[in-house]
């Protein structure tokens, strides 16, 4: 039984070790690009999940016809190499176009805004410009009640949707967004294994007390 419970645990922690590696670099092979603004990066993992990268100057990708910076990659582009941008992307979870008025900005990389289900802030990527009455404006120059439209990437559940990009590229500014890199999948598998021991271990000890009986 010792023997059957370790290997267990050892089954456990490996699917634990796939876990982190799921969300390495690798994870952007084969990736297809949905959109580029700033020094923002929003591509589309084989695996569904969208992955928003913030990139940093100088940064070089790998695709079909070799290496390219940023500006240069376009809608629909396929990576095909690993990204390595020195941070983790963040798992958006929907996607949403919205035209909505400002409640503050506050520089450098933060706006809120005023939308239907009330007020919400965002990281505005360096670079950003909006558009206020036909006019370019950097977030420094907004004003309370400008009216802005935006593409907002947001934590929750969506249908894998990616609607065309309109007006500013907007992240959520919220602890729910996890990182792809972060440890949850392996506490989550890590957790789930030791239940599984506990009851494997419980079940041996009633079959015990039985057999004496």
């Amino acid at each position: 039984m010792k023997k059957f419970l370790l290997g267990v645990l050892m089954s456990v922690l490996a699917f634990a070790a796939c876990g982190t590696a799921w969300a390495g670099p690798e994870a952007a092979i084969g990736a297809t690009v949905v959109y580029v603004s700033g020094n923002d990066l929003l591509i589309k993992a084989t695996d569904g999940r969208l992955l928003n990268y913030a990139v940093p100057s100088g940064y070089q990708f790998t695709i079909a016809s070799g290496k390219v910076g940023l500006k240069d990659l376009k809608a629909g582009v396929v990576l095909t190499g690993p990204v390595a941008t020195g941070s983790e992307p963040l798992i958006i979870g929907h996607i949403a176009t919205v035209k909505a008025k400002v409640y503050v900005a506050r520089p450098p990389d933060t706006l809120t805004l005023i939308l239907s289900d009330g007020s919400q802030d965002f990281v505005v990527p360096a670079g950003t410009m909006f558009t206020v009455n036909g006019a370019p404006v950097a977030l420094n120059g907004l004003k309370r009640n400008d009216e802005v439209e935006a593409t907002l990437l947001m934590a929750g559940k969506g249908d894998g949707s990616t609607p065309a990009l309109k007006g500013a590229l907007l992240v959520e500014k919220s602890e729910d967004l996890p990182q792809a890199g972060s440890l949850l999948p392996t506490y989550t598998v890590i957790g789930f294994g030791m239940v599984m021991v506990g009851m494997l271990m419980l079940f041996a000890v009633r079959k015990k007390q039985q057999q004496r009986i």
